[in-house]
């Protein structure tokens, strides 16, 4: 199995330039945690994850106070999440992961289930030279394995008379 064979070939991705209120609106609307980033030319720059959405707010929620012997304690100022507007009206490349990891469509799937352990990454990329053909997450992975995984519960014929062994 490679890639090719696994990939989903619709992937729904966002512009540089496109807000993140853009991209949002786009993960809840299609029910996913990534998007792939591209430049005006349609070439491939990074990735943008709820996770990175919420990491921004946290961010900048968080005041750090300091003393002579370091941190002493974090406090999160709420007022961040009612001036979310400001937040959400900036472009995705200011907080975009860059550098998305990336196969191509003939990578094994063992590779990609390596690579995104290691890269601890929970999409990848497929490209086929500088063209994004599609995307493989590790649910895509899971379903393929699971499907191949015989059932284990033992047959009425196995399991003798009576049904139950």
């Amino acid at each position: 199995m490679i890639a090719r064979d696994l990939m989903t070939t619709r992937v729904i991705q966002i512009q540089s330039t496109a807000t993140i209120a853009e991209a949002v609106t786009l993960l809840k609307r299609h029910t996913i945690s990534g998007l792939p980033v591209v430049d005006a030319k349609g070439r491939l720059v990074g990735a943008i994850t709820g996770g990175d959405v919420l990491r921004l707010f946290q961010q900048r929620a968080q005041k750090v106070y300091y003393s002579l012997i370091g941190q002493t304690h974090v406090i999160i100022d709420e007022s961040v999440y009612q001036d979310r507007d400001q937040l959400l009206s900036l472009p995705v490349q200011k907080m975009m992961s860059r550098g998305a990891v990336t196969v191509s469509p003939d990578t094994p799937v063992g590779e990609i289930a390596d690579l995104m352990l290691s890269q601890n990454v929970r999409r990848v990329f497929v490209l086929e030279g500088s063209r994004l053909v599609g995307v493989i997450t590790r649910n895509d992975i899971v379903r393929w394995l699971v499907s191949h995984v015989d059932d284990p519960r033992p047959t009425p014929a196995e399991s003798g008379p009576g049904g139950d062994a």
